[in-house]
């Protein structure tokens, strides 16, 4: 038994967490002394063939600067298409704001006689863990909360998932389907497997995704052994009461919609939202589905809305490593993706880093 193992669930998550987003620091520093390098070369040659000291030591920079950002995003971190304008901005305001610091310090060491390149190593790799958090925190960010999949319906093996996951996942999310959803769920929604959850998983937030036409059957019931509880938009009852309801009660208030509904159903609704999910496969209620393109274009369209800051967004359905980096949301929820895998706290932890940390 390793000694991870021995420490409080919770702490051993984070601990492998934080050992999994930092692996790749060695090849960070690796690269960072290969752009340093090739800033000097840059620097030595430009000097010899004339051009001033400050015009070379720039073009140094800024070449140095772009080769280490072209790796990590190459090689070491997993940054979609879409993000790598930001992320080169992030990263050259970091990495300026350090060869700033590094200018002022290196200066320092000069006064007292020590040689320009060596005095950039040090004062480099004095910053170097420094920048590195700073790139990890906004060049190359895109942090998500990971909920896992739970079916209310049919045995499902509570003790055994939580074999599998532990405390890794940010949230649990709990599907429970009733026989006016039309989902082919043979098996009736056990109310009780909620408590089961949460003693379980008692650190964590629990969502409840109701799949019914008559919600209210079961709101109140499910209400003391959750955090969140979600709603479909197309149900046969005030939409607007069922999620005042839930705010009633305490507990945050979400409303989700399908892919076979319409955004103007979510834009017809007068009462509060907490969250709003929108379920990305063809058929609500079977696991295992694939993703549905077409609800990029549909979170591309809710990121637009003017009440957008006042709610989280989740995306649930089809989510796999190769998918999540497209999606920008606060929160997904997965569930053969990680149950089927095998490694599925590892498999948590891409999904949580959008695999930023890993080739897909």
């Amino acid at each position: 038994m390793s000694l991870i193992n021995l420490l409080n669930p919770e702490l051993a998550s984070r601990i492998q967490f934080r050992l999994y987003c930092y692996r790749f620091l060695l090849v960070y520093i690796v690269i960072g002394v290969f752009s340093l390098i090739l800033e000097f070369v840059t620097f030595r040659g430009l000097d010899e063939l004339g051009l001033p000291s400050l015009a070379a030591n720039v073009v140094g920079v800024a070449l140095g600067i772009y080769f280490a950002y072209f790796m990590n995003v190459r090689f070491n971190f997993k940054v979609p298409r879409a993000k790598r304008n930001r992320a080169l901005g992030y990263f050259v305001i970091i990495s300026g704001g350090s060869f700033a610091v590094n200018y002022i310090f290196k200066g320092q060491l000069l006064a007292r006689g020590w040689d320009p390149e060596v005095s950039r190593f040090i004062v480099a790799g004095v910053l170097f863990y420094a920048a590195y958090l700073f790139h990890r925190r906004f060049s190359f960010s895109d942090r998500k909360l990971v909920g896992v999949a739970i079916y209310a319906n049919g045995v499902e093996d509570v003790k055994g998932i939580f074999e599998k996951i532990g405390t890794c996942p940010d949230f649990i999310h709990v599907d429970l389907i009733d026989e006016t959803f039309g989902a082919g769920k043979a098996e009736s929604p056990q109310t009780y497997r909620l408590e089961t959850i949460r003693a379980y998983w008692p650190q964590k937030k629990i969502h409840a995704h109701i799949m019914s036409r008559t919600p209210s059957k079961w709101i109140s019931e499910i209400a003391p052994h959750v955090d969140a509880i979600i709603v479909h938009a197309d149900i046969d009852e005030p939409l607007d009461d069922a999620l005042e309801g839930i705010s009633k009660l305490n507990r945050q208030a979400g409303l989700c919609v399908a892919m076979r509904d319409s955004l103007e159903m979510i834009k017809a609704c007068r009462a509060e939202v907490d969250m709003l999910m929108i379920l990305s496969i063809p058929e609500p209620g079977r696991s295992g589905q694939a993703f549905d393109m077409n609800a990029l274009n549909w979170v591309a369209e809710i990121n637009d809305w003017p009440q957008r800051a006042h709610f989280d967004f989740c995306v649930d359905g089809g989510i796999n490593e190769s998918i999540v980096g497209l999606l920008n949301v606060e929160q997904v929820v997965s569930g053969s993706s990680v149950l089927n895998a095998d490694d599925p706290k590892r498999q948590i932890m891409r999904l949580q880093t959008s695999s930023n940390y890993e080739r897909v």
